[in-house]
């Protein structure tokens, strides 16, 4: 006798004594389907679509079919450079020249090739000392060496 039959025998058996009816199954995927992997893919759809009545099944019946230069210029980037300068050059504000410097200051970066260079104006340091002063030094420190040396 196999294993199915007399399960179902013990079932009715212990139906009747018992008095317990039988519950019927609810309906799974994976109970539908089985072990073999060949043909998954159409089983599940079919499973998918079970409930659905036959009208509002997808279907290839009523679609129209699009050329595909139309789908790429429709997902194509558009050029918006003709709108932003309009943009830009609409607007005339100008903003002062004291904040707009002051901005700047504040976000150069503290990196030292982030800094500006500050040129320092160099100014002729003008001597203390006068010509004259200079020949009198040099008489008194040279002269008395020449009369020593003749």
């Amino acid at each position: 006798m196999s294993r199915s039959l007399l399960k179902k025998g013990l079932e009715l058996v212990c139906s009747d004594s018992i008095g317990f009816k039988k519950q019927p199954k609810k309906h799974k995927q994976n109970d539908a389907l089985n072990s073999n992997k060949i043909g998954m893919k159409k089983r599940l759809r079919k499973l998918k679509h079970q409930g659905q009545p036959q009208n509002q099944r997808a279907t290839a019946k009523d679609r129209v079919v699009k050329s595909a230069i139309e789908e790429y210029k429709k997902h194509a980037s558009q050029d918006y450079l003709a709108q932003n300068l309009k943009y830009m050059l609409g607007s005339r504000s100008v903003a002062n020249k004291n904040a707009v410097k002051e901005i700047l200051n504040q976000h150069c970066g503290r990196k030292a090739r982030d800094q500006k260079v500050k040129k320092k104006k160099r100014v002729q340091q003008k001597s203390v000392f006068s010509d004259s002063d200079f020949k009198r030094f040099e008489k008194e420190y040279f002269g008395s060496r020449q009369i020593v040396a003749k």
